[in-house]
C-alpha cells in the first residue's frame, strides 16, 4: 500500500530494470519489398489466375487465326494488370499500416 503512494525506491526500480529490462515493445523484423510482394501473390486466387493466365498464353501461341490470338493475349493482359494492381495495392496498404504502427510506437 506504501508503494502506491511512495513509489519505488531506485535501488528496487534498478533492481526491476536489469531484471525485466526497459518497459517497450520488442521491435519486429522489417519487411522487405520482396517479402511484402510474396506475401501478396502467395495465395490462392492468385493462383489461379497465373493458371488462367498460362492457359491463355498457351491458346493464344496454338491459335490459328489472328483474332483468337489477339482475344487471348488481351486475356492474358488484363489478368497480368489484375495481378499487378492487387499486389501493389496491398503493398501500399500494408506500407501505411505499418507506418501508423511506427508512429503509435514513437509517441
Amino acid at each position: 500500500a506504501d508503494l502506491l503512494r511512495v513509489g519505488l525506491s531506485s535501488a528496487e526500480a534498478q533492481r526491476r530494470l536489469e531484471k525485466y529490462g526497459h518497459n517497450k515493445l520488442t521491435e519486429k523484423e522489417k519487411t522487405t519489398l520482396l517479402q511484402r510482394i510474396w506475401a501478396q501473390v502467395a495465395n490462392v486466387l492468385v493462383g489461379i489466375l497465373a493458371v488462367v493466365a498460362i492457359v491463355a498464353a498457351i491458346k493464344a501461341a496454338t491459335a490459328d487465326n489472328s483474332e483468337d490470338r489477339v482475344t487471348n493475349l488481351i486475356e492474358v493482359g488484363l489478368i497480368v494488370f489484375v495481378i499487378t494492381t492487387n499486389t501493389t495495392i496491398g503493398i501500399i496498404q500494408e506500407g501505411s499500416a505499418e507506418a501508423a504502427a511506427d508512429a503509435l510506437k514513437a509517441m
